[in-house]
C-alpha cells in the first residue's frame, strides 16, 4: 500500500511540474497596426505602445552641399515601411541608409535598437528589390527633393517658348485647323486634370503623416506601393510634371485665342 501511495504522489508531483511549466511559457506576442499611427504589442509579461510617428534617428542628407548639409529625421514608421514589402531591406542596406559605421556587431546592434521600438529585423535576410539611387534617400529628403523639383518646374519650364514652337510646327493657322488643335489641347487638359485630382487624393503614409485614405482601396494600395519604392518622391514629382505640361497647354490655347 505504501508503494502504491508513493507512486500516486510522484505522478501528482510530475503533473504539477508539467502544469506549472505550461503556465509559465510566454504567450506569443500580438501586434496590431491601427491607422492612428500606434503599434500595439502585448503579451502576458508586458504591454507597451510604439508610435509610428516617433523619431528613430536623424541622418545627414545625401544631396546637400557640404556647406549646407541638412539632417533629416527618420521615423519609426519609415523604418517599418522599409523593412516591409516591397523593399524588405536587410541590416546591411538599412545600416548604410542610416549612416551606421560598419562593424563586427553592427547588424546585431541595429537589430537590438529596432527591437526596443517594437520592430523586428531577422538576421540573414536578403533584400527583396534592387537598390537604386532613390534607395539611399530617407523620406524627408525625398519629399524635399520633390518640393525643389516642383519649384523648378513651375518657375523654369519654358512653357511659352515650347507652345510657340509647337503651334508653328503643327498648326497651319487656318480657322478649321486652329479649332481642331484647340479641341485637342482642351481634351488633353481635361484628361490630365483627372489624373492630377486622383494623385492629389493620394493618402500614402509618409514621413510623420498617416492620413486616412479616401480613394478606393485597390487604387490607394497601388499608390502606396509606388510611394514606398520612391520614398514619397513619386506622386509629388508626377504632379510637378503635370503642372508643367498644364502650363504649356494653357500657353498654347492662349496663342490660338489671340490669332
Amino acid at each position: 500500500m505504501s508503494t502504491s501511495s508513493s507512486a500516486r504522489s510522484n505522478v501528482t508531483e510530475q503533473r504539477g511540474v508539467i502544469r506549472k511549466a505550461a503556465c509559465s511559457r510566454p504567450k506569443p506576442m500580438i501586434t496590431t497596426c491601427p491607422m492612428n499611427g500606434q503599434l500595439m504589442h502585448s503579451s502576458n509579461q508586458a504591454s507597451h505602445t510604439v508610435n509610428y510617428l516617433d523619431v528613430f534617428c536623424s541622418v545627414p542628407g545625401r544631396l546637400s552641399l557640404l556647406s549646407s548639409a541638412a539632417k533629416y529625421k527618420v521615423t519609426v514608421g519609415e523604418i517599418h515601411r522599409r523593412l516591409s514589402p516591397p523593399e524588405c531591406l536587410n541590416a546591411s542596406v538599412l545600416g548604410g541608409i542610416l549612416r551606421r559605421a560598419k562593424s563586427k556587431d553592427g547588424g546585431k546592434s541595429l537589430r537590438d535598437q529596432l527591437k526596443r521600438v517594437g520592430l523586428q529585423l531577422p538576421a540573414g535576410r536578403r533584400k527583396a528589390t534592387n537598390v537604386n539611387s532613390l534607395t539611399a534617400l530617407v523620406e524627408f529628403e525625398a519629399m524635399h527633393l520633390a518640393k525643389d523639383f516642383n519649384a523648378v518646374c513651375e518657375n523654369e519650364f519654358p512653357a511659352r517658348a515650347i507652345a510657340e514652337h509647337l503651334t508653328r510646327a503643327n498648326c497651319s493657322m487656318e480657322p478649321l485647323d486652329m479649332q481642331r488643335r484647340k479641341n485637342m489641347l482642351l481634351a488633353t487638359k481635361a484628361t490630365l486634370t483627372e489624373l492630377k485630382e486622383l494623385l492629389s487624393n493620394d493618402r500614402s503614409p509618409i514621413c510623420s503623416s498617416r492620413p486616412q485614405p479616401i480613394l478606393e482601396p485597390i487604387v490607394q494600395s497601388r499608390l502606396t506601393h509606388f510611394s514606398m519604392v520612391t520614398h514619397g518622391f513619386g506622386s509629388p514629382a508626377i504632379l510637378a510634371a503635370i503642372n508643367a505640361i498644364m502650363n504649356w497647354l494653357n500657353e498654347s490655347v492662349k496663342l490660338l485665342d489671340t490669332k
